[in-house]
């Protein structure tokens, strides 16, 4: 990915204000999810859940198959087959019940290129009235002093963290972030990653995909390994270094996990 030219990514507000859902219950179910695109098998047959009170990190490199999924979850794409459930509601049939609980931070898209930063958080925080105060959502990702800039004139790492506070104006129950850290500089990552973990804290249950897996590293409490629209691996990331294999480091297992994978003979 061209880091210098991040794409965009469409956020789309969903705010919520029941606190009756407990931490670590779970909040996202799929099961046998199916994508195709046309001939393209983009998801093959996948379950797993995701839990609140922990960020689940999909890890995988590019076309594995992490964005369908997300999308599917989110319910702004329809999945060829299976059950996806979010917190006990699919997300397309019931889409309005859920728009009032859940926040997406998707690839592709953006803000209305003339608004400010300023404008379009407060819009959003008056948009779920749920007395989020633009001003402290600004401040806690840096972006006070951009206040008056309008999202055109914001750098690539800029655009995602006013990106990821316009999330934060919903107060969700479950966050899915698409790339969050992409094209974001050492500083605008720790910052974000800050973020991340304190909504999970917060009993909030974060799915994030990255392809970068040290950024996974560092945020994750599960993970959840995608390579070629298939599940390599769904376990907390500390089962997962403390694997005989003795790899420690994530890119380390995943690189294992692939090889493994290509000597199993097909069934």
């Amino acid at each position: 990915m061209n880091r210098e030219r991040p794409e965009l990514r469409t956020v789309m507000m969903m705010n919520s204000n029941d606190p009756s859902n407990s931490s670590h219950d779970v909040a996202v179910s799929v099961r046998g999810l199916v994508v195709d695109y046309g001939k393209l098998r983009a998801v093959d047959n996948i379950s797993f859940e995701a839990r609140s009170g922990e960020v689940t990190v999909v890890i995988g490199p590019n076309g594995a198959g992490k964005t369908s999924t997300i999308e599917v979850c989110a319910g702004v794409r329809r999945g060829t087959s299976g059950t996806v459930r979010v917190l006990g509601f699919d997300p397309q049939a019931d889409r309005r019940r859920l728009n009032t609980q859940m926040s997406v931070m998707l690839q592709d898209g953006g803000v209305y290129p003339g608004a400010r930063v300023m404008e379009v958080t407060r819009h959003y925080c008056n948009l779920y009235g749920n007395k989020t105060d633009a001003t402290e959502l600004l401040a806690s990702v840096d972006l006070m002093a951009r206040q008056k800039s309008s999202w055109r004139r914001l750098s690539g790492g800029e655009k995602q963290r006013l990106s990821l506070a316009l999330a934060l104006a919903a107060k969700p129950k479950v966050a899915f972030l698409d790339e969050p850290t992409s094209g974001v500089d050492i500083f605008g990552r720790d910052l974000i990653r800050t973020v991340v973990r304190r909504l999970a804290a917060e009993g909030c249950a974060v799915i994030l995909a990255t392809h970068e897996l040290d950024e996974a590293q560092r945020v994750a409490d599960h993970v959840l390994m995608f390579h070629r629209g298939t599940l390599l691996a769904d376990a907390p990331l500390s089962e997962l270094r403390a694997r005989p294999s003795g790899n420690q480091n994530l890119e380390d297992i995943f690189r294992s996990m692939i090889e493994n994978s290509s000597k199993e003979p097909r069934r």
